[in-house]
């Protein structure tokens, strides 16, 4: 049976360990009511959202944090012995399943109010003295997640790094996290997350680049004015983007053309 050590209906603000670093022996299923913040599970980062269930291998070093108004972090939450959790899982033969839902995305419970009167059920069997009873019900939670978790192996994360550069080079980099994640379908936190993971770089930086050498090519390479070029890069104003090309190159626009210009008539 699963060792259920904590349970939360409706549960309100702050706790012990919300916003603090920290693991323990046990797995974690909360399913966020209202709040937002970040998730940090499995050394991957994650947008907390309501109506998501996350699964949460506590021995691993985790933190929930909200934002800074913990009164509007509202959850449920069920805390179960680790090793509970996997033998139990042994003894009926699903020991895939288990691994599969510690590594689970997480996962929308928008569409299922029946997930809510799980933990309602649970909540209120444990606090009965029921915990055998609320075993038949933590089964059926397991059961659900296991059926709507979704895992990405290293061959998908690769594809989908490979998906994020397709995306900026047909955009010739005139693009936004909000857009690619859009584009995606993914959390933008798990993008950025997965980018730096995989190429080392920060995909905020990656980004900036593509941009400068973009603006770069059009001064360059053009007669266009600064403020067409502004446009074409992205910018709202061409005074933004002489701060960022001052930031990239210490100088400006007009004056990386003219050098540019000069450069080109001495090799003729």
């Amino acid at each position: 049976m699963f060792e259920i050590n904590e349970y939360f209906y409706r549960l309100h603000g702050r706790d012990d360990f919300v916003q603090k670093n920290h693991s323990h022996n046990e797995i974690e299923f909360i399913q966020v009511i209202s709040g937002s913040g970040t998730v940090l599970k499995n050394d991957k980062t994650y947008l907390l959202q309501s109506q998501y269930i996350y699964v949460i291998d506590a021995r691993n070093a985790h933190i929930v944090y909200p934002q800074e108004n913990c009164e509007n972090y509202v959850r449920n939450k069920i805390v179960i012995n680790a090793d509970s959790f996997v033998g139990f899982c042994g003894e009926l033969g699903i020991e895939q399943l288990a691994e599969k839902i510690l590594i689970s995305e997480p996962i929308s419970t928008a569409e299922n109010p029946e997930i809510d009167k799980l933990f309602k059920m649970i909540t209120e069997l444990c606090t009965a003295g029921s915990k055998g009873l609320a075993n038949g019900y933590m089964l059926e939670l397991v059961h659900w997640i296991h059926l709507n978790s979704n895992t990405r192996t290293h061959g998908e994360r690769d594809t989908t790094i490979q998906k994020i550069l397709n995306i900026i080079a047909e955009k010739e980099g005139i693009t936004s996290l909000s857009e690619i994640s859009g584009m995606l379908h993914m959390d933008k936190y798990y993008i950025c997350h997965l980018f730096k993971d995989k190429t080392g770089r920060n995909l905020s930086d990656y980004l900036s680049d593509k941009v400068y050498e973009k603006s770069c090519k059009l001064l360059a390479g053009t007669s266009y004015s600064v403020e067409k070029i502004a446009f074409m890069c992205g910018f709202s104003t061409a005074s933004s983007m002489t701060r960022f090309f001052k930031n990239r190159s210490g100088m400006s626009p007009t004056k990386f053309r003219k050098e540019k210009q000069q450069s080109l008539q001495l090799r003729f």
